[in-house]
């Protein structure tokens, strides 16, 4: 494995001039003869030598250099094959928001399945806070995820963006005509537990008008989106979910959207992974075998 004073070296090859690799490296121009110092007394081989004002690889330095460049793309190689190793001796673990792993996940992922059979998969169905603490812990390798998550700790990439809505059974009765949000807080209102994505997604837009959940008469709060969506359609209450949950009702007529007035918000719906990760390539190849 190559070292800081390594790549000191490398890098005053690059530039010939000691001022120009300090800059790159971010460290002081003394630092970096230092590196050089110790590197010729490690050697005992001079490795630059000085003609005027330029600078110029020593015999020794050419042969120094040459070699420390066939070990770091040895050692570059011999990371992806460990990798490799790696990933084909564990199971991918992969977690999943409830709605993302009910309603979106499961077609892409068999065709992931199919088309890649000598792979393992763990799958973990999860809210999306409990999600980034597995990924923390490293239980988890990647996720998708509807909820906020802190993108200076996380690598992601946008896996799709869905329209939220405001959805009822067919059967419930509503005045003619456009309805503001206060107009249903009489209602009873289905959604899923603290730390699920589509309860913030509600919950920010409440708070921008200075209103909270409990203004709504009555609140069940159930942690499964399908229970929520046919419970909906028994007119148990209404509820608020992604477009693309609620399409199978309205396709079939169990469901109205509810016409609510200054009500147009999309999501995205995010694959994320911890930040600086070395499988990161692997992570973004699956992720691009999902879309």
């Amino acid at each position: 494995m190559l070292d800081f004073r390594t790549e000191t070296f490398l890098c005053a090859c690059r530039h010939m001039n000691f001022t120009k690799a300090a800059a790159e490296l971010g460290i002081t121009q003394p630092a970096v003869s230092q590196h050089i110092h110790y590197l010729e007394e490690y050697y005992r081989a001079r490795l630059f030598s000085m003609n005027g004002k330029k600078l110029s690889l020593t015999e020794q330095g050419e042969h120094l250099q040459r070699a420390l460049i066939t070990i770091r793309d040895d050692e570059a190689l011999l990371q992806k094959e460990l990798r490799e190793i790696t990933l084909r001796s564990k199971p991918l673990a992969v977690g999943a928001t409830m709605t993302v792993g009910e309603y979106l996940l499961p077609l892409p992922l068999s065709r992931f399945i199919k088309a890649h059979p000598e792979k393992s998969l763990r799958l973990v169905l999860e809210n999306t806070r409990k999600l980034r603490e597995l990924l923390d812990s490293g239980d988890l390798d990647v996720a998708v995820v509807e909820g906020h998550f802190p993108s200076d700790a996380y690598d992601f990439r946008i896996w799709k963006r869905l329209r939220f809505i405001p959805v009822a059974s067919a059967s419930h009765s509503f005045p003619p005509g456009e309805l503001s949000i206060e107009d249903l807080f009489s209602e009873t209102l289905l959604l899923r537990e603290s730390g699920s994505g589509t309860r913030e997604i509600l919950t920010q837009y409440l708070e921008h008008y200075n209103y909270d959940i409990r203004r709504f008469s009555k609140v069940l709060e159930i942690t499964n989106m399908h229970t929520i969506r046919v419970l909906t359609e028994e007119n148990c209450g209404i509820t608020f979910l992604y477009e693309a949950v609620a399409e199978e009702g309205l396709r079939r007529g169990s469901l109205i959207r509810i016409p609510l007035k200054d009500f147009d918000i999309t999501h995205n719906i995010s694959f994320i992974w911890r930040r600086n990760s070395i499988f990161a390539g692997e992570y973004q190849e699956f992720f691009r075998e999902l879309s």
